[in-house]
């Protein structure tokens, strides 16, 4: 992401709050029931970081420019003190759904890098493209990765999701140059390279606010009964088919 950039352009509002409405259906059971009870409060939650007066909080850039690592951690933190303290479940949802949010930002490949001196001429429509194509998205959960279970998972979450993005990075920028960085919803179709990368991002980011949901909920003390996210296993699950 360019330094200037405002966290306002990056994955859009609607964009935030479906990633945490679904990673909340993927919660354990217990956690999941509350978080439907208190919908509202974890969509509020998933766009309060738009108000942030700091972009840096929303990207981590390959020269080690950006905040983003910390501000999840410090979300992270948040929720498990928020769980742990007994604090109103209205509080914990809007807490969760601001660290869905900056999972959902690590998520974002142009939240990872900075290296393209035209990324300021598509960002902002790679996102807006993004969630026009979003209904047709076939989400899945990768269960194929380490389980969350400790500080050093949740590094490793972090450290995956940015080394995937800056793989997938320099393909918008290309994909940008073959349409001379016009509108990325009139000309991208649904078997566009752009097309594949927004929708694996997504589904990485609705699959890392799941795990780190799973994660606080743990460390706070909760359980989780099933076996979705309790290992490492070669699935990956089907969350939302595409739209007809």
């Amino acid at each position: 992401m360019l330094s200037g950039a405002l966290p306002a352009t990056a994955w859009t509002p609607a964009s935030q709050q479906a990633i945490a409405a679904q990673a909340a259906r993927l919660a354990p059971p217990d956690l999941a029931e509350q978080l439907v009870r208190h919908a509202r409060e974890l969509a509020q939650g998933a766009v309060a970081p738009f108000r942030d007066s700091d972009p840096s909080r929303h990207y981590l850039n390959e020269d080690g420019s950006g905040r983003l690592d910390r501000a999840f951690a410090d979300e992270v933190a948040g929720a498990v003190a928020a769980l742990r303290t007994f604090r109103p479940f209205s509080e914990v949802a809007n807490r969760l759904g601001r660290v869905s949010h900056f999972a959902a930002d690590l998520n974002n490949p142009l939240d990872a890098s900075d290296d393209d001196a035209e990324e300021g001429r598509y960002f902002k429509d790679f996102l807006q493209y993004a969630d026009s194509a979003r209904p047709r998205f076939a989400v899945v959960l990768y269960e194929n990765v380490p389980t969350v279970a400790d500080g050093g998972g949740l590094r490793r979450l972090e450290a995956d999701a940015l080394a995937r993005d800056r793989e997938l990075y320099p393909l918008v920028g290309r994909e940008y140059r073959r349409i001379d960085f016009a509108d990325g919803r009139r000309l991208f179709d649904d078997r566009s390279t752009a097309f594949g990368v927004a929708a694996l991002s997504y589904s990485h980011a609705v699959t890392d606010a799941a795990r780190v949901f799973r994660y606080i909920w743990l460390l706070a003390g909760g359980s989780d009964p099933r076996a979705v996210l309790d290992r490492p296993r070669d699935l990956v699950l089907l969350v939302e088919p595409t739209a007809p």
